[in-house]
Parts: C-alpha cells; structure tokens; sequence
C-alpha cells in the first residue's frame, strides 16, 4: 500500500501544479463566436436607442397634431357659432319685415272694403 499511496499523492501534486498553473496562464482572445455575439449585443443596443429615439420624435408630432387639430376645432366652433348668430339675427329680420308688410297689406284690404 505504500506503492498506491505515493501514486496518489503524485497524482495530488501533480494536480495542484496544474491548477496553478492554468490560473496563473494569460486569457486567450475572444473566439469568433464570442466576438460575434458582442458586436450583436452591441447592435442590439443601438437599434433599442433608435427606436426610443424615434418613438419620442413620433409622440412629440403626435401632440403637435393633436394641438393643431384642437385648435383647428375650437375655430370652427367659434365660426359655425357666429355663422349660426348671423341666421338667427337675420331670420329675426326677414320675419319681422315680413309682419310688417303683412299689416300694411291688411291696412289696405281693410281701407278697400270700406270704399
């Protein structure tokens, strides 16, 4: 048993040898396929920026044209509300120069039937 256990603490020490020797070794460059993944991480991440940048621009035209639509309403309120007013007034006019002729046309016929 002696035999075995010099083997086996060979074996330890060369196994510890290793070791520190694999620690102690420069890292090798990254392998295409690592590289590859970097330049998609990175690819990634700016197609992301983009993306929100463009989001922003199309929410700011959004409310830009929301704003000029409202605008755009609020005048076409006040003018079909003017132009509403304006019929009115004259609608008020066209039927009181219609009574008016109406009593003038009743005067006559009443001074006509008295002759």
């Amino acid at each position: 048993m002696n035999k075995i256990s010099k083997l086996l603490a060979g074996v330890a020490v060369s196994l510890a040898a290793i070791s520190l020797l694999a620690a102690c070794q420069k890292k090798e460059e990254p392998g295409p396929a690592e590289a590859l993944g970097k330049k998609i991480d990175g690819a990634v991440q700016d197609a992301g920026k983009k993306l929100d940048e463009a989001t922003g621009q199309a929410k700011e035209q959004t409310s830009e044209s929301g704003s000029k639509l409202d605008e755009a309403l609020d005048k076409a309120k006040a003018d079909a509300k003017e132009a509403y007013e304006k019929t009115k007034e004259g609608a008020k006019d066209l039927a009181q120069k219609t009574g008016e002729k109406m009593e003038v046309a009743g005067q006559k016929i009443q001074d006509a039937s008295k002759k």
